[in-house]
């Protein structure tokens, strides 16, 4: 009967192996897929290919801040080990660095919401300023 229990143990581990790592990459990997998908709407907005709508562009800008908001929170404090992720090494060695530019793209993203731009110039402005932001982040704090 040990032998039973043991054996339904290991078994159990290997099928579901718990791990709050790899809870952690697939929060962030919802996180980045929601600022992705409004990525989606807005970018053809701000580059005139598709109409300015102040209140998509409100409600895309909220999507992307509540997603953002606990985004450092789903790095542990120590460097990951055997989780597959894009978290670059970086995000460790330089936690001050990726915490100020998270905090950077989150007040980038506040500031576009309480402009509450109602015209496509004024949105340009504010969103490329997000973007960059991204595109930054990505570059140092992201593998590829």
């Amino acid at each position: 009967m040990k032998n039973f229990y043991l054996s339904l143990i290991i078994l159990l581990m290997w099928i579901c192996p718990a791990s709050p790592n790899s809870q952690n990459v697939k929060d962030r990997q919802n996180a980045m897929q929601q600022v992705r998908e409004a990525v989606k709407v807005l970018f053809p907005i701000a580059k005139e290919k598709a109409e300015y709508d102040d209140f998509l562009v409100i409600s895309m800008m909220e999507q992307m801040l509540e997603a953002a908001k606990p985004y450092a929170t789903y790095f542990p404090k120590e460097p990951e080990v055997d989780v597959h992720s894009e978290a670059a090494e970086t995000i460790w060695t330089d936690r001050p660095g990726f915490e100020k530019a998270l905090a950077s793209f989150l007040s980038d993203i506040e500031e576009t919401l309480n402009a509450e731009p109602e015209t496509l110039e004024q949105f340009q402005s504010l969103f490329a300023k997000v973007t960059n932001n991204c595109k930054s982040c990505h570059q140092v704090y992201r593998m590829k």
